[in-house]
């Protein structure tokens, strides 16, 4: 008789232990949707902010070119302002030199002869063109007036654009593409304008240093510097792999337009604006949804497009910038529910 009384007596305080813990699950429940669920208003991603240099979009020099003739002399002075097409440099020309070519041009027989002689004639007008003249708005800077040797610099030109060179890593190279526009920030003088991402580098600054440093596979590369005469470097295959594996790539990106003078040296403040939009793991359900508060705090289960990349989440398809998004959404919410939020 004992043992049935303490059966039942464990029996009941089971059953109220379960009913204790039921109760309190049902409070806390009932704690948490008083409560509300927390929200994410969407928005676009921070922006880039970056450190440049300016430089000059172009940089020409002017050598002596003794196959146009004999220097004479600047027709400009140090420092002075010229614009496109303006003469630079005095030559004592042989004129009979370009009849030449003219009349060879005339008296040809048949029109491979023609093109042949067209071809060199427009040659020696560039040349002199490319000797003489300015070619882009800029400033002079003499080099060398009195006995220059042939091929030695007598001026140089340097554009009036500027441009701004910065460095972007590998895990932000993705966000930015050509053409976007970016602010402007002049470091010692805070002067502020606008520009735009003219060339994004495709080789990480490691290889590109190596190459000028004139290491293995090392070749002559475009540049805005330009040379009165040229040669003709030789084009080997390299490999592109430097660096250690471990260590993060940094891109070079070329900022063009700028609508602010800008001294070459001058360190820049580059700020880039982004229109991707990042959200936090808390707000998506396990087939990637998201739930939207809309009017009368109705959710709409919405259907997104995302990329993931390094481990963010981005956007592609379905949301805009204001939205209000669950975060942590119940398993059992679906679409048209009525809810309470915290924020």
């Amino acid at each position: 008789m004992k043992k049935k009384w303490t059966w039942a007596i464990a029996v009941i305080v089971i059953i109220l232990l379960i009913a204790i813990a039921l109760i309190l699950r049902q409070a806390n429940n009932s704690s948490k949707d008083n409560n509300g669920y927390d929200t994410y208003k969407v928005e676009k991603e921070s922006p880039l902010n970056l450190e440049g240099k300016a430089s000059p979009k172009s940089v020409k020099t002017y050598n002596n070119n003794s196959q146009l003739g004999t220097y004479v002399s600047t027709q400009v002075d140090d420092g002075q302002s010229v614009k496109e097409g303006d003469p630079l440099i005095n030559y004592e020309i042989n004129n009979n030199k370009r009849q030449q070519l003219i009349d060879k041009v005339d008296s040809a027989k048949n029109e491979n002869e023609r093109a042949e002689a067209q071809q060199q004639l427009n040659q020696y007008d560039r040349q002199v063109n490319d000797s003489i003249y300015a070619a882009f708005d800029g400033k002079v800077d003499i080099k060398n007036t009195d006995h220059v040797s042939d091929g030695e610099p007598i001026l140089q030109l340097v554009g009036d654009e500027p441009q701004i060179k910065a460095t972007v890593t590998e895990f932000d190279l993705g966000k930015i593409k050509e053409g976007d526009q970016v602010d402007v920030k002049v470091t010692s003088t805070g002067k502020k304008g606008k520009g735009e991402i003219q060339k994004i580098s495709e080789l990480p600054k490691s290889y590109e240093e190596r190459l000028n440093k004139g290491g293995s596979g090392a070749v002559a590369t475009d540049s805005s510097s330009e040379e009165g005469g040229g040669t003709q470097a030789s084009n080997p295959v390299s490999d592109p792999s430097s660096g250690e594996d471990s260590d993060t790539s940094k891109y070079t990106i070329v900022i063009d337009n700028i609508d602010i003078p800008v001294r070459a040296g001058y360190s820049t403040d580059v700020e880039v604006p982004l229109d991707a939009i990042k959200l936090p793991k808390s707000v998506l359900t396990k087939d990637n949804n998201v739930f939207v508060v809309g009017k009368g705090n109705k959710v709409e289960k919405r259907d997104i497009k995302i990329d993931k990349v390094n481990g963010e989440i981005f956007v592609k398809e379905g949301l805009k910038t204001g939205d209000k998004l669950i975060k942590n959404p119940k398993k059992s919410m679906n679409d048209g529910d009525k809810v309470e939020v915290s924020s």
